[in-house]
């Protein structure tokens, strides 16, 4: 198809930096981009960010619907005061095989020895949305569900889905 044909007839949809959040649903290798700490302009509380892209989308066996694409942007946030959070983050790097064996002097070069171990290396999803209820939504409407993301074994990569899949 070439790019006018495809131009014309393609159905365009607001950017997810600017309109809502997209609800994603299903199964994806991705790719580390980083681990970083971010502090919140809101409130000023810390977060440590696990930022990912997908680069292959694995349909469902079932047949159900997913939204996953390659390209999209798979991220898991950790309270850095919270003990239970960052075991978490161990976790999820160790369930992926990156080496959490790294030795740092400080909490930043922690996550700096973290994200160059991470870069690069690939990381099995699978997200799912649950809506929020009528007085959740009155508290916070924007976005209207809960995105849940969860770090499978390393074993579900597969050749075949380490491949990246080009968006279009």
């Amino acid at each position: 198809m070439s790019m006018l044909e495809t131009f014309k007839n393609h159905q365009p949809i607001e950017n997810p930096e600017y309109g809502q959040k997209k609800k994603l649903i299903g199964d994806a290798v991705a790719q580390v981009q980083s681990i970083e700490k971010i502090t919140s302009k809101k409130n000023q509380k810390e977060w440590v960010i696990f930022k990912c892209e997908a680069i292959n989308a694995i349909p469902d066996p079932k047949g159900r619907e997913t939204t996953v694409q390659p390209g999209d942007e798979l991220t898991k946030v950790y309270d850095p005061t919270d003990s239970e959070s960052i075991a978490e983050l161990k976790n999820d790097l160790f369930t992926s095989g990156i080496d959490t064996e790294v030795s740092a002097d400080s909490e930043d070069g922690l996550i700096e020895a973290l994200s160059q171990s991470a870069k690069g290396k690939l990381v099995y999803f699978r997200t799912w949305a649950k809506e929020k209820n009528a007085e959740q939504l009155a508290k916070n409407p924007n976005p209207s569900f809960f995105q849940n993301i969860n770090i499978k074994s390393k074993n579900l990569i597969t050749p075949e889905n380490s491949v990246a899949q080009l968006p279009f």
